[in-house]
């Protein structure tokens, strides 16, 4: 296990997570969260997380250098948030992109700020400058997220991605610098206590 791995997050209004990193073995489980969620918080994601192929690949063919995946596990250790950091390479070396999902039970409970702080610390870990969130222009709910956490639209691309279903989307190319980000985590952060796990 990573080193500062797991820990356990005490979440606005006292419910309890633990994170901890990807691990192999975790596709059962990887499987249950995604299937679990209602339609439309999965259907406008990149890759079918309902499949289960998709999901044993992402555990069988992980590689923490370039994606780090970590996940948050309830009481009864079943997943309700995963969060990855997409490392740039070659000329985008300097950037990441994040990428974070949590279950609906948990949104108001400040989950979503706590995944978004340990991928923070994760991009400055691996010396990263700038980070980038990508939705579709109908993710109006992402888009509130990512702003409140001080991402702001750099880019939007015109009919630049297709959903499950075929339909053209915009796509949204939401950045912050990982300073930036930082100070912003200074207050989304304060209602949460994290402690080593046991």
């Amino acid at each position: 296990m990573e080193k500062g791995y797991p820990r356990k997050v005490a979440l606005k209004g006292g419910a309890q997570v633990v994170l901890r990193p990807l691990e192999g073995g975790d596709e059962e489980a990887l499987h249950r969260f995604f299937s679990g969620l209602p339609p439309e918080a999965t259907e406008f994601l990149r890759d079918d997380v309902r499949d289960r192929q998709t999901i044993a690949r992402w555990v069988q063919e992980r590689d923490p250098s370039r994606i780090w995946v970590l996940l948050a596990l309830d009481e009864a250790r079943a997943i309700v948030g995963n969060a990855s950091l997409h490392v740039g390479r070659g000329w985008r070396r300097h950037v990441g992109e994040v990428r974070v999902v949590v279950s609906p039970a948990l949104q108001r409970h400040r989950l979503a700020s706590a995944l978004v702080h340990e991928l923070v610390n994760q991009a400055s870990v691996r010396s990263l400058k700038k980070l980038e969130a990508q939705i579709l222009d109908v993710q109006e709910g992402a888009h509130r997220v990512f702003e409140r956490f001080g991402f702001r639209e750099e880019a939007r691309l015109r009919g630049h991605a297709l959903d499950l279903h075929n339909k053209p989307h915009d796509l949204l190319v939401l950045t912050s610098t990982v300073d930036d980000l930082w100070k912003k985590m200074e207050d989304l952060i304060e209602d949460l206590d994290f402690v080593p796990a046991h």
